[in-house]
């Protein structure tokens, strides 16, 4: 006899790694899935669909406005620093633009 306890509801369900197991877990806190049986990717796919499209004109106002974005003293300081920074400034920046392309 096997020392293995196996539960009749356990082994009927499927097996999922942890990444499925975690997928599923946020689409469901996230609310998601309309039913426990729609597939994960779909639901996925429907999600990441909603960042593909430019952002609305008042989120955009939001954001500007939580992080300071168009702050005219901020962009003084950052070209006072840039300025600053003398002549490696140009490779920085050059390396910045190819990690955030």
């Amino acid at each position: 006899m096997s020392s293995a306890r196996r539960s009749a509801r356990l082994s009927t369900t499927h097996r999922m790694t942890q990444m499925q197991r975690a997928q599923c877990n946020l689409c469901r806190k996230l609310e998601l899935l309309t039913e426990e049986l729609e597939p994960i990717e779909a639901a996925l796919q429907e999600f990441i669909a909603t960042f593909n499209g430019p952002l609305p004109a008042e989120v955009a106002a939001a954001l500007n406005e939580m992080f300071n974005l168009d702050d005219g003293e901020a962009e003084v300081m950052d070209s006072t620093l840039i300025g600053m920074a003398g002549e490696g400034i140009d490779d920085l920046l050059e390396a910045a633009v190819h990690e955030v392309v």
